[in-house]
């Protein structure tokens, strides 16, 4: 069976008997070879990932994500920053309190990683809303400052899942599309000084959190897990495939699901491998 050289993207072998078949050369992202028999198959010189409309539809949807994230931080910064300028004590003191749950908040994440986060988040949006609440109250403020603080954290959490998602996935040049976009974003909805260093702020916190999960850092297994299972879903997938005796060697395989496949004697010489499931190499 000759399929070498050849343009194989979203290609569905599926449980076909394959053994011995040679795809050496050819282009097989998006693939599927789940349960297939590739015993002793050649994918030398072949590239795996996800394919280009599963490339475009990632990034697409991380920058409209992004694109939000840079706006309510541009709208978080604004308010605090008024909160400051605010010839009410207790206005200025509700600013600080702010200020200073998004620096502890982000401090926390990048030290401990994205699972202590993730059991933190509830309480500190529980603490900021009791506090919008007591500012309402007391008559010292209206509370929008803990209001877009509230849904600041919450886009920040999502921020650094969909940024480490686009690191998996759409690659780390996208990636950092997304977050140069997010720092710009308060220069383009935001006129203070304050709009601009939300979004910038949130940007390069953002760019660590992922770059330390993808390096497998301890803290960040279940943000890293998540990334990956996004990343190798829309990818090449091998699950639960006979490649015994296979040859990878100098391939590139990149968001590739391994999971389940017998991978005894595969030939992994000069291969780069970037986000894979469940390989033993």
């Amino acid at each position: 069976m000759d399929y070498k050289n050849q343009n194989l993207q979203g290609k569905s072998f599926k449980e076909q008997n394959l053994q011995n078949a040679d795809f050496s050369g050819s282009d097989l992202r998006g693939a599927d070879f789940n349960g297939a028999n590739l015993s002793n198959s050649n994918f030398s010189n072949t590239k795996t990932g996800l394919s280009i409309s599963s490339f475009i539809l990632i990034f697409i949807l991380s920058l409209v994500i992004s694109l939000l994230s840079g706006y309510i931080a541009m709208l978080t910064g604004t308010t605090i920053q008024t909160m400051f300028g605010s010839g009410d004590k207790n206005i200025v003191l509700a600013g600080y309190i702010t200020s200073g749950l998004f620096i502890v908040f982000i401090l926390l994440t990048i030290w401990k990683g994205g699972g202590f986060t993730m059991k933190i988040v509830f309480p500190v949006i529980l603490l900021a809303l009791i506090l919008g609440a007591i500012f309402i109250l007391t008559g010292a403020g209206t509370g929008m400052g803990a209001f877009y603080g509230v849904i600041a954290i919450c886009l920040f959490v999502l921020m650094f899942y969909v940024g480490t998602i686009s690191r998996a996935s759409a690659g780390t040049l996208a990636s950092n599309v997304l977050f140069i976009i997010v720092a710009l974003g308060g220069g383009m909805f935001g006129k203070s000084i304050g709009g601009g260093l939300g979004t910038v702020v949130m940007a390069l916190s953002c760019a660590a959190i992922s770059k330390r999960a993808l390096k497998g850092t301890k803290g960040f297994e279940f943000l890293s897990s998540v990334a990956l299972k996004v990343g190798t879903y829309f990818g090449t997938s091998f699950k639960s495939a006979d490649l015994t005796n296979a040859n990878f060697s100098s391939s590139v395989i990149k968001n590739t699901n391994f999971t389940d496949a017998k991978l005894d004697g595969v030939n992994w010489e000069n291969t780069k491998k970037l986000y894979t499931l469940n390989d033993s190499r």
